[in-house]
């Protein structure tokens, strides 16, 4: 058993406040009797009313609230396979890992901050369905480190891996990336597939315009995130193999690395894509993906055979139900009944 929207659960607080409630008003109720009535008279001007029928009411009022709430929370047991039609794009993501994207002024790091905003992409991405995603990283080479796919666990796997090690060499080239994504996108028709570029767009002479013009011409559209400060840039964090933490330096002068804007903006332009300049903010994959890619047009990529839970809110509706027609025919008092 499970709960499709479990949050509701935190109304069942309503039930004791109820109960508090019914506690109060019935206290009251005597009281107030017991102040016009001789103590002694009462029983027998009162031998109608009877206080188990007001429980019984009470408790019929707060089980249609306890079954109202279960309801809500959309309640699921048992399960059946469902053939659904899937549809899609090929989304490949391009993450920038040379040395450069280390830098804090993204807290922790550039490269950190990407990879939790790509997780967060990747959960919308399942939530919704039907979309391959694939991964390539590159720093002075390009590697594709998860082809197109639907198993997001596995790309999940493969991006909590990759790092500054795994490119080999030290450098940017932003357009062997483009190159490697564009030979891993050939399996789908034209103008479905979609790129997500985030680095900081340094780029060390790969001809990334040359590789977005190959792009457009496929059809295939660049959403360009830039990431790091633009002004003030940030020192590149480098440890040693005795642990100590230094900084990149050339020529005996820290290095410090800026976001360049101007290459990303003309690659997202030529393709259609669009630039996003994050800067130090939190990236907001998601919001990307909601905006620029989710309205778009998508293919036809075969059946899926789901197992799909049951829903039984139903069942709690109608216990609901039942039980505010008990309490509305249950009488107050036999007098009532007669009556």
């Amino acid at each position: 058993m499970r709960f499709a929207a479990l949050s509701y659960v935190h109304l069942l607080w309503l039930l004791p406040a109820l109960l508090m409630l019914y506690v109060y008003g019935f206290a009251r109720k005597r009281r107030a009797l017991s102040a016009f009535v001789d103590a002694a008279v009462a029983p027998r001007l009162t031998t109608d009313l009877r206080r188990s029928r007001e429980w019984l009411k009470a408790l019929c009022l707060l089980g249609t609230v306890a079954a109202m709430i279960v309801a809500l929370t959309q309640p699921q047991w048992g399960r059946r396979w469902q053939d659904v039609q899937r549809r899609g794009r090929d989304v490949m993501i391009l993450l920038d890992v040379s040395r450069s994207m280390l830098a804090e002024d993204v807290s922790p790091s550039r490269l950190a901050r990407a990879k939790v905003d790509i997780r967060e992409l990747v959960q919308v991405m399942r939530e919704e369905g039907g979309h391959r995603l694939g991964l390539v990283v590159f720093a002075g080479r390009a590697s594709l480190q998860c082809p197109l796919t639907l198993d997001y666990n596995f790309f999940l796997r493969r991006l909590t891996e990759v790092g500054p090690h795994t490119a080999g060499r030290g450098g940017s080239l932003v357009g062997d990336a483009i190159r490697h994504a564009l030979r891993g996108m050939d399996t789908l028709a034209h103008h479905y597939k979609d790129i997500i570029l985030i680095t900081d767009g340094d780029d060390h002479d790969s001809f990334p315009l040359e590789a977005a013009a190959s792009a457009a011409k496929q059809g295939v559209s660049i959403y360009a995130v830039g990431v790091g400060d633009a002004d003030t840039g940030a020192r590149i964090p480098v440890r040693g193999a005795d642990g100590r933490l230094t900084y990149v330096e050339h020529q005996g002068r820290e290095v410090r690395s800026r976001l360049r804007q101007g290459l990303l903006l003309e690659m997202a332009q030529m393709t259609g894509g669009a630039y996003v300049p994050a800067g130090t903010r939190p990236i907001e994959l998601d919001r990307i993906y909601t905006e620029r890619i989710a309205p778009k047009a998508r293919q036809n990529m075969g059946h899926d055979r789901r197992e799909r839970f049951v829903h039984r809110f139903q069942w709690f509706v109608l216990v609901a139900l039942g039980l505010l027609a008990l309490e509305l025919f249950i009488p107050e008092s036999a007098a009532r009944r007669e009556a």
